[in-house]
């Protein structure tokens, strides 16, 4: 006599997966700039800054990044780093039609282990700056 079970929920596991796969739950899909300077990141970021953005810029042995941003139907989602250098385990959502941020816990970050924390790529944006020095 031979027993079966039925596992509906794991064969619809790829599914559900991808259901909860929205765009911003990726940090693939945020962009985030380099620097020159560390003064040049803070400068250029400080909107995000003002709205409650903590350690917006990243130093790294070829310049500075900027925070991850997404835009997206009237917010905008910045994502910051630790004081170690690390991307920040929360972020900051910035309500444009209200003028109202608040924090959500950032993507790629310890996901229950089904998948492993993403960086993203930066972008095209490096400009240059006389300074080079790291200000914090």
């Amino acid at each position: 006599m031979s027993k079966s079970f039925h596992l509906p929920l794991l064969a619809a596991l790829p599914a559900l997966l991808v259901a909860c796969g929205d765009d911003d739950l990726d940090l693939d899909s945020y962009k985030r700039t380099k620097y020159t300077s560390y003064q040049q990141c803070r400068l250029a970021n400080q909107e995000a800054i003002q709205r409650g953005l903590r350690n917006p810029c990243q130093k790294t042995s070829g310049g500075f990044y900027g925070p991850y941003l997404l835009l997206a139907s009237g917010l905008t989602r910045y994502v910051g780093y630790t004081a170690a250098g690390r991307v920040a385990s929360t972020g900051l959502t910035y309500n444009t039609r209200t003028g109202k941020a608040t924090s959500f816990k950032a993507p790629g970050v310890a996901r229950g282990g089904l998948t492993s924390t993403g960086r993203a790529g930066s972008s095209s944006g490096v400009s240059s700056s006389p300074s080079g020095s790291y200000g914090g």
